[in-house]
């Protein structure tokens, strides 16, 4: 069967049936996330009025991820992955009804909340990489790139659904009900992974202490060429580029002089840009010939468009220039995740994820931090443009290297 269009690699990955399933659970997951998010923001307001408590409330999801990453990549490496998933993610559906009952029973408090999301985010620390290790499990290294993608257009897609969703239960039945309807779609998602048939066996090594093991994944990043550079490009991005999307309340109303609506145009424009990013990717032929001359290409890509967007005072080209920023940083991230997953040793696969993940996820709110506080002194402009300089010179420094970069990344490794 011939697929307009070019997305044959995507049919191959539906073919295979716990990959099928896989996604069918991440709908679910993905939705169930935003419902569950969208409630605890507003019933954090509810019982405080306190924007300090909203940020508290980000801070318990997210911080716990990022403190324990490291070793939540050793604990990935030592066990059975997949299981680690399964029970995650039940008591990650546990957590949710406990939530519901305890808010629709009016016993629930700010401390009990912050308490819970806090474990909630410890809980999660686990549950991420034992989710990426699987996808290559699933599709194998040549179809890793449109997995990825797909698993993209999943998360944009269910980002605008979700949210939409949660505010909905909310206005009709209340906070107490968006908990229970976030508990059903994990039910929903625990049940997939119970029928999926999935076997993975841990690696077999020499085990030592978990901080031994933990410094051992760590030296691997930094003695690999290619994922130290992959690396390295993420972290120069998530400093000077990818802060731009957590600015963008400042430029809408500081420098376009606009409201929410601005805001909201901004945000969606940029959504959709990596929506048709994710899918572009997705369309492209299976393996990953090419991808790291393409990774490094999105770096001169972002950094042109950053410089534009923070240069025009027109506000449609704004928006145009926010989707390609959207569609760029999917593109990168897609690609670097593919390269890495597909050239690290499957013995250090756990903990190269959860490095890659404290890059991804923690370096982005230190940019924003980074850049908000300068954007004080000298304004949203002249911050942001300086981040595309940055950008600039990062693709500067690593273009000559590509060469380097390809056979050190699209070459399977020794192990496989």
């Amino acid at each position: 069967m011939k697929i307009p269009g070019g997305f044959q690699s995507v049919l191959q990955c539906l073919r295979i049936r716990d990959y099928r399933l896989y996604v069918t659970g991440n709908v679910t997951h993905g939705l169930a996330i935003w419902v569950l998010r969208t409630s605890i923001g507003w019933l954090a307001w509810e019982l405080t009025k306190s924007t300090a408590w909203l940020g508290a409330m980000a801070m318990a999801e997210t911080a716990p991820s990022l403190i324990l990453a490291p070793f939540a990549g050793t604990v990935v490496d030592r066990i059975n992955y997949f299981r680690m998933m399964q029970i995650s993610q039940a008591v990650a559906m546990l957590l949710a009804l406990v939530l519901a009952v305890l808010t629709l029973s009016g016993l629930i408090t700010i401390w009990i909340l912050f308490v819970l999301i806090l474990f909630r985010g410890c809980l999660m620390a686990f549950n991420r990489p034992s989710r990426m290790a699987l996808i290559h499990y699933l599709v194998g290294r040549d179809l890793l790139a449109p997995a990825l993608a797909i698993g993209s257009i999943i998360h944009n897609g269910t980002r605008f659904i979700g949210p939409a969703l949660g505010g909905l239960i909310i206005v009709v039945a209340g906070n107490g009900w968006g908990f229970a309807s976030a508990s059903v779609l994990l039910l929903v998602y625990t049940v997939i992974l119970v029928v999926m048939r999935v076997t993975v066996e841990p690696q077999k090594r020499e085990r030592r202490s978990m901080m031994a093991e933990t410094v051992e994944g760590l030296a691997y990043v930094v003695a690999h060429p290619g994922i130290r550079l992959q690396l390295a490009l993420l972290l120069v991005m998530g400093l000077a580029a990818k802060p731009v999307t957590d600015l963008l309340p400042g430029f809408a109303g500081q420098v376009f002089s606009m409201g929410a609506d601005g805001l909201a145009l901004l945000l969606s424009a940029n959504g959709i840009g990596a929506t048709c990013g994710a899918v572009w990717l997705a369309s492209r032929p299976s393996g990953i010939e090419g991808m790291s001359r393409l990774s490094i290409l999105s770096v001169l890509f972002l950094a042109a468009n950053l410089m534009l967007f923070v240069a025009t005072d027109i506000f449609w080209l704004a928006l145009l220039f926010s989707a390609l920023l959207g569609g760029g940083f999917i593109i990168l991230t897609v690609t670097s995740q593919t390269l890495i997953q597909s050239a690290v040793d499957p013995a250090f696969r756990g903990r190269v994820i959860s490095v890659h993940g404290l890059v991804v996820m923690g370096v982005p709110a230190l940019g924003a931090l980074l850049l908000g506080g300068l954007a004080e002194h000298f304004g949203l402009r002249i911050p942001v443009f300086a981040g595309g300089v940055v950008c600039l010179a990062m693709w500067a420094a690593t273009w000559h290297r590509r060469a380097a970069l390809k056979a050190s990344l699209e070459t399977a490794p020794a192990a496989e």
